[in-house]
């Protein structure tokens, strides 16, 4: 037997049943599949030849990876997570590798959800300190001579595990992405033994909790939380948790208006209603919700195909074409996104405010580019995104040096909607478009919009050479001279109707102030040396300080402290 496969599960039949069939049509005589059962509900059944479940009272994830390592006869091991995918080349590409004998193979992977993932491109490529995992790697079982899981961990096993292991003589990588870890399933082994520590933790509580694993700078999640939030904290206690990372500009604005506190296992949050933005992330131990509300943004297949996760009371969908898209979502509300207006201003130029990744667009900015230059339309066009780079490949800047009079890239800005107010057109060229919060934002503030005929805009009430302009998905036969006639559009939206639909959702109720029971000042102690602005001074490691909370949860979020009182 050359390769053990090691699935430790709890709980994951659905998700086990999916990843079987990633691995079912790729198995051979020389793979193993080893299912270890830590205690689900329902025993998992195997229903493959050279599949063996084995099953053990609840243990935690370390125990039931170390069971797997002792029953496993190969001569490689390769542990995969049961809620995860593998690519249909998963086992063809490791026994290629394996000719060489190496002593470890790095995996390079993907997130479900396209946000996260690592592409190992040389035998000195590492993976990030934050991904510290066993699942992208192969290993010998001689090499590791006996090593073992450190069993009384709760977190961080991988990290133990991987800290401990020998030098390697020889490694070796695979380029192509073949595993695809999924970011965001409640009930996972590493967080059973949290659901448990989090009912002795101290405990803070609010109406409505938000919870984001982790904000970009710009998005359309992070604009939706913002304008939520602008739109709902007159009516109720609402708390914006995070676990990962926020942007402290975003910490800044949104804890004048509401708490934010990032989860770091220090208490526990109870709240009458949790609205978890993103279907693919999972739900810490350490919020305790009486109902759930689930928030779909994207449509299924521009999702990467994710399912939404069971672990909810309610699914809120932010468009039609959003529901839609799922086939099991009959239940689903659609609730459109809020807005929140600005006065807009005079505006004078085309810009595009969006990440620049293949489905957004990628080559039709330089298509449109090329029909407007060959249409003798002059223009000067600004592209704010957090993913300069790609726009650089795409326009080639260094060897189109006629664009660079043109063809502006800039840092993603948090007011961007005062830069789209100064500008004639925002252009919008996607595949596709849950919701379209750039191109409502622009056509709010009176600025019409260029864009692919994505399915949402008649949701939205857009419409063609009113509105501004809709081009093809292909970019040919662009009339560019018609956009030198613009639109006054009058289009307007509803955020009253979106009130009243989640405030029928949520429940009646008003803020009571005292309930959420954290103060308005806090103790806050210094882990890493910063000026701090506020108070005019060097904060140095080890020093307590008294902040007000709004300014607490921004240091917290920066990393320069933790509170302590």
């Amino acid at each position: 037997m050359i390769l053990s496969l090691i699935i430790p599960c709890y709980n994951t039949g659905e998700y086990l049943d999916e990843l079987m069939n990633c691995l079912r049509p790729q198995l051979n005589d020389e793979t193993e599949v080893i299912i270890v059962d830590d205690g689900s509900d329902i025993p998992y059944q195997a229903k493959d030849v050279g599949v063996t479940v084995y099953r053990q009272e609840n243990k935690g994830v370390s125990a039931a990876r170390n069971l797997g390592m002792d029953k496993a006869k190969g001569e490689y091991i390769a542990f995969i997570d049961s809620d995860d995918k593998l690519d249909s080349q998963y086992l063809k590409k490791i026994f290629e590798k394996l000719k060489t004998k190496p002593d470890t193979i790095y995996l390079s992977w993907k997130s479900l959800d396209g946000r996260l993932g690592k592409i190992i491109k040389s035998e000195d490529d590492e993976f990030n300190p934050w991904n510290r995992c066993v699942w992208n790697r192969v290993f010998k079982v001689s090499w590791l001579n006996g090593l073992r899981f450190n069993e009384r961990l709760r977190v961080a096993e991988d990290d133990d595990f991987l800290k401990r292991l020998p030098a390697a003589t020889s490694k070796t990588y695979i380029e192509d992405p073949i595993y695809f870890y999924r970011s965001g399933r409640a009930g996972s082994l590493t967080d059973l033994n949290l659901k448990q520590d989090a009912q002795v933790k101290p405990r803070v509580k609010t109406q409505v909790a938000i919870y984001c694993a982790s904000m970009q700078n710009i998005g359309g999640i992070e604009t939706w939380l913002y304008y939520f939030c602008e739109n709902m904290y007159k009516d109720y206690d609402i708390m914006v948790l995070f676990s990962e990372r926020m942007d402290g500009r975003q910490i800044a604005r949104l804890s004048e208006i509401v708490q934010v506190m990032k989860l770091t296992g220090n208490c526990a949050v109870e709240c009458d209603t949790l609205i978890n933005t993103r279907i693919t992330d999972k739900i810490p131990a350490l919020i305790i919700p009486k109902r759930i509300i689930q928030m779909v943004h994207g449509c299924y297949s521009v999702l990467f195909c994710c399912d939404i996760q069971p672990q909810r009371d309610q699914v809120v969908c932010v468009s039609q074409v959003v529901k839609d898209s799922y086939q099991n979502l009959t239940d689903a509300e659609v609730i459109h996104n809020f807005t929140y207006p600005v006065k807009p201003k005079q505006s004078l130029f085309l810009i595009t405010a969006s990440r620049f990744t293949c489905e957004k667009g990628g080559d039709r900015y330089l298509k449109l580019t090329r029909a407007l230059r060959n249409a003798g339309v002059n223009f000067k066009w600004f592209f704010f995104s957090n993913q300069t780079q790609p726009i650089k490949d795409v326009f080639k800047l260094e060897q189109n040096k006629e664009l660079k009079d043109s063809i502006f890239i800039l840092e993603e800005d948090l007011d961007v909607k005062s830069w789209i107010a100064k500008c004639d057109y925002l252009v919008q060229l996607s595949d596709s478009e849950g919701f379209g919060y750039s191109i409502v934002e622009a056509l709010e503030l009176g600025v019409p919009v260029i864009t692919t005929p994505v399915d949402v805009l008649p949701e939205l009430g857009f419409v063609n050479g009113q509105d501004g302009y809709i081009v093809p998905f292909d970019m040919a036969d662009i009339d560019a001279k018609q956009f030198l006639d613009v639109p006054e559009t009058k289009w307007s939206w509803d955020n009253s109707k979106i009130h009243k639909q989640w405030v029928k959702l949520l429940g009646k109720s008003k803020p009571t102030g005292e309930y959420l029971k954290i103060g308005s000042h806090v103790q806050v102690e210094i882990i890493e040396n910063y000026n701090d602005l506020e108070l005019g001074r060097a904060l140095k490691v080890g020093e307590v300080v008294n902040m007000r909370r709004a300014r607490a949860n921004l240091i917290v979020g920066c990393g320069k402290g933790v509170i302590i009182k």
